[in-house]
């Protein structure tokens, strides 16, 4: 504001100071008003030396800026205003805009005091959550300034608003923001107030929707042929953007980084979803978050067990929730077999009805766990990738979803226009969506994939990367390879062995990694670390 604390300031500086407060266009701070207090004592220009005459003429100072500053407002004298400022900031005596509130005021008045407070009000607050269309502006204004690294001063904010001054009309920009900053005497709620202004601003977006989707039924009702489906999933994605919880400004997430590394270094806990295999959670760190995972095999390999396994392994063990979609097998035939893997219980004991007693105990004592797992399945051989979006929005937002099992994506239905690459069109669409939703909900999405016979070239049948479509291995995060050479071969000297080769990892290092086959009790298992 021009007051300079250095003793050997010229004169007429600090004098240039006192006129900019006796015109009420800055207000010192406390440490500004002792310097100048102090100054004007040492200049003669107050009578007497001593530490209590400058603690009186400081005191004096300060009502003089008040008296100032409230003649600047306009106000009219009144020995009782500081007491009336401070229990009715709704008093007329001080300017404000007919469609604001007292803590959007408070908010915008401790931002234009500290760069602190703004820092922390941005945290919290978006620009839409201001219910006052002035105040929007304000906001805006304030980001943009301190963005630059740009003083928050009157007049910057003021310059930054000249295209608003019809909205300020009636009291004038300054004066408007003087009486923001006049009312804000607690900088400590500013994030109290924040949080406020950030819920009501969600309950009008969600009035908003209300009466959105009322206006849509409303038209589809009057409609001959009603488009159902359409409209539920308007209405869904309507909702989950008034659910989502995006943060107003975002940049690097060190935070949560710095918290992945330090897990991974202790050992401590797996940063994804854990696959039950601990050589691949030690190579990968389990399935992260966002990753779409693709896991190929022929046909026997015995793909659908290990989908399952990568389920009872995240909800039965871990009780994390998990969507498991099987387009090839029933309700009942997926429920027996993790019965199967979970009691260890031979699969054709179970089917034949040819259980010992100690089968029926160890079911017994497997059946509650597997009661209770949050697993949600769903055998529809004609859902689409439409529904599966829908369900594992409904799922995350509502449940908590970590992991979506697809077996398999080659039957996912998909509507697209005929073509005569529509096969190829059909995969890339899939697993573009599939790697957004991924993405968006930070879970990992495994989707199988049947190979084709393999052709004698190979040694052993044992399957390459290429032999995954190029549209679905290029959107891949992971490309997962299942072999087992006793498919192939009944002598094998490697009978009951299966390899996971993991033929891209855009994250880590490719590998082979061995587990057992127990086909009989429809799982596999980890070699190692066990």
């Amino acid at each position: 504001m021009g007051l300079k604390l250095d003793d050997s300031a010229p004169a007429t500086l600090n004098y240039q100071a006192i006129g900019k407060i006796l015109n009420g266009k800055q207000l010192p701070n406390p440490r500004q008003l002792a310097s100048l207090a102090l100054w004007l004592s040492r200049e003669g220009s107050v009578e007497g030396q001593t530490d209590e005459d400058s603690q009186n003429f400081l005191q004096q100072l300060l009502e003089l800026c008040e008296a100032a500053h409230r003649q600047h407002l306009g106000l009219d004298e009144d020995p009782d205003y500081p007491e009336k400022r401070d229990s009715d900031a709704k008093s007329d005596r001080v300017v404000q805009a007919s469609d604001s509130s007292p803590e959007e005021r408070y908010i915008l008045g401790c931002m234009l005091q500290s760069k602190d407070a703004l820092a922390d009000v941005v945290e919290i607050l978006r620009v839409e959550d201001f219910a006052s269309e002035s105040h929007r502006k304000i906001y805006v204004a304030l980001l943009g300034l301190y963005a630059n690294g740009v003083d928050l001063t009157i007049e910057n904010v003021g310059n930054q608003l000249s295209d608003a001054e019809p909205i300020f009309s009636d009291v004038g920009i300054a004066n408007y923001l003087s009486s923001l900053i006049a009312e804000a005497q607690d900088l400590r709620k500013a994030c109290e107030f924040a949080e406020l202004v950030a819920d009501r601003g969600a309950v009008r977006r969600i009035s908003a929707l209300g009466k959105k989707i009322t206006d849509m039924a409303e038209v589809a009702a009057v409609d001959d042929t009603p488009d159902v489906d359409a409209l539920i999933s308007l209405v869904e994605n309507e909702v989950f953007s008034v659910m989502d919880d995006n943060s107003p400004m975002g940049g690097f997430s060190l935070e949560a980084t710095l918290g992945e590394v330090e897990a991974l270094g202790s050992g401590a806990s797996l940063v994804g979803v854990p696959s039950g295999f601990h050589d691949f959670d030690t190579l990968n760190s389990g399935f992260r978050p966002g990753e779409l995972v693709i896991v190929g095999g022929a046909s026997s390999m015995g793909k659908s067990t290990l989908a399952l396994d990568f389920i009872r392994h995240c909800s039965i063990a871990r009780s994390q929730t998990s969507l498991f979609l099987s387009l090839q097998m029933s309700r009942e035939e997926i429920t027996m077999r993790m019965l199967s893997a979970e009691a260890r219980v031979a699969l054709h004991h179970m089917r034949s009805g040819s259980m010992t007693d100690d089968d029926w105990t160890r079911l017994a004592r497997a059946m509650p766990s597997v009661a209770e797992a949050p697993v949600y399945m769903v055998d529809d051989p004609n859902y689409s990738l439409d529904d599966l979006m829908r369900a594992c929005k409904r799922l995350h937002a509502f449940k908590g979803l970590s992991l979506v099992v697809i077996d398999s994506i080659d039957l996912l239905n998909i509507d697209r226009p005929d073509d005569p690459r529509g096969h190829e069109i059909n995969f890339s669409a899939v697993a573009q969506e599939l790697r957004k939703m991924a993405r968006e909900l930070s879970l990992p999405v495994v989707a199988f994939y049947q190979i084709g016979r393999l052709p004698e070239r190979y040694s052993y049948q044992r399957p390459e990367i290429r032999d995954i479509p190029g549209s679905l291995e290029s959107v891949a995060d992971i490309v997962i390879l299942l072999h087992r050479e006793d498919a192939y071969e009944k002598e094998s000297p490697r009978a009951g062995e299966a390899d996971l080769i993991i033929g891209k990892n855009r994250n880590g290092p490719t590998a082979t990694i061995t587990v057992a086959f127990m086909g009989h009790y429809s799982r596999f298992i980890s070699m190692s670390g066990v």
